[in-house]
């Protein structure tokens, strides 16, 4: 019979809770879900900035004519 040293059992321990924590596929989703919102803003601010510039020059010419 083999005794283990104390110094083996953390580390024993600490294998098995990351690979708990490799396994363990509750937050895959809430992250698919941030990545997807990020993209989704990232389009509305892209799409807004060309609105934004769309709109503007006619305004800016009619400034300059007044």
């Amino acid at each position: 019979m083999r005794v283990r040293s104390h110094s083996e059992r953390p580390i024993k321990r600490k294998a098995r809770a990351a690979l708990r924590l490799f396994a363990d596929d509750r937050g895959v989703t809430a992250i698919e879900y941030a990545l997807l919102g990020a993209l989704v803003v990232m389009g509305l601010v892209i799409l807004i900035t060309q609105i934004g510039d769309f709109v503007s020059t006619p305004f800016e010419t009619i400034a300059s004519e007044l």
